[in-house]
């Protein structure tokens, strides 16, 4: 677990310096905010695809050859994002590239820490796998924005390939034992079947999440024209939850998790309604603290729950079964910025109204795991 916690600290540092940036970067060269969502619905969708054949490769080739695997992919779309301007590389294509990338991480991620985390302590594991990398990144957005207002995008590109292609070196001395498991497709409809209202909750809270994490710094950046604002609105996130991570985590496993989702829901709901009557740098700022902090309370003891499904079934099939209900949900968004990409408020209420699912499930009585997803 240690080892893997450092991993995705290095991944989170690589990540919180670009990733933030990639639209904005292509809004600069030129191209639409409807082409940038489309280039997100292509990403998603390869994402959900390549999962799949992610998992068939890990059954072949064990999970550390994955990770190294993936590191050509990873270097040659951040090579091409820097020749970009001069290449004149077909942008749908590099999406393609970025979410085969990005499926051949997640994918061997998610197996390993549900494989070996401690069921006793999984809510401080996973508050541990979020805020580990909240921790090592707290400023490194606002970096990545002075790094592009001072010496413009190519060297933030430049850094980021040489921090990832450094990541390469210790992963290649790691052991990662060799998981055996079998992976059936339609073993998925039953999981389905048994989760019913977990596949819906994944629907809606990773609309929040794209929301969040995509719309929100374009739209910042459309507001104020600064990409140090987005950096900066990247570093106020990060600080506003890592240690307020580190502490939620520990008290979801002491806690009732349902009633501390509903807590977190209701606080983000109010986020979002005061992100669309509000505006202005200083509530971009104040607002952006405060939905960090919201998401803490709600997705702590919500991936908490994730996780100890996943301990309960066959890992392999519970995590491709997952990519269903999140890469729908981020189609949904993705389709929804293209038709309102004059107006991206409108999608403000959207991100807020997804978390009343989450007001109505009901109370534990056998137990939460059960009462919170089973059908």
């Amino acid at each position: 677990m240690k080892k893997l916690h450092v991993m995705n600290a290095v991944e989170g540092l690589g990540w919180s310096l670009v990733g933030i940036f990639i639209p904005i970067y292509l809004l600069g060269l030129g191209y639409s905010l409807r082409q940038v969502f489309a280039y997100y619905l292509i990403q998603n969708t390869v994402i959900a695809l390549a999962f799949f054949g992610a998992m068939f490769l890990m059954q072949k080739t064990g999970i550390k050859k994955i990770f190294v695997l993936r590191f050509p992919l990873l270097l040659s779309f951040l090579a091409i994002l820097y020749y970009l301007p001069s290449l004149r590389f077909p942008v749908y294509l590099l999406a393609v590239i970025d979410g085969c990338q990005a499926a051949m991480y997640w994918t061997p991620l998610h197996i390993l820490f549900s494989r070996f985390v401690d069921k006793d302590e999984i809510g401080a594991s996973t508050g541990k796998l979020f805020a580990i990398p909240q921790l090592a990144t707290m400023v490194s957005p606002l970096i990545g924005g002075l790094i592009v207002a001072s010496f413009g995008f190519k060297a933030l590109f430049l850094i980021s390939i040489i921090l990832f292609a450094a990541d390469l070196i210790p992963l290649l001395y790691m052991t990662i034992p060799r998981i055996a498991f079998d992976f059936e497709p339609g073993e998925g409809m039953a999981l389905f079947k048994k989760y019913k209202k977990y596949f819906y909750s994944e629907i809606a809270n990773n609309i929040g999440e794209e929301v969040e994490g995509i719309i929100w710094p374009i739209f910042v950046y459309l507001s104020l024209v600064s990409v140090v604002s987005v950096g900066l609105v990247g570093t106020l996130l990060a600080a506003s939850t890592s240690l307020f991570t580190l502490f939620i985590g520990r008290l979801a496993d002491r806690k009732e998790k349902v009633r501390m989702i509903k807590t977190g829901a209701i606080f983000i709901m109010a986020v979002w309604a005061l992100r669309y009557i509000f505006g202005g740098a200083a509530a971009f700022y104040i607002l952006t603290v405060s939905s960090g902090m919201a998401f803490v309370v709600f997705s702590i003891p919500y991936y908490s729950l994730f996780y100890s499904m996943a301990k309960k079934e066959k890992s392999a099939v519970f995590f491709a079964f997952r990519e269903i209900p999140v890469n729908l949900a981020r189609l949904i968004v993705f389709g929804l910025g293209i038709l309102c990409a004059p107006n991206l408020k409108l999608l403000f209420p959207l991100a807020g109204a997804v978390y009343i699912f989450f007001l109505f499930w009901q109370k534990p009585k056998a137990g939460i795991l059960r009462s919170a997803f089973d059908r």
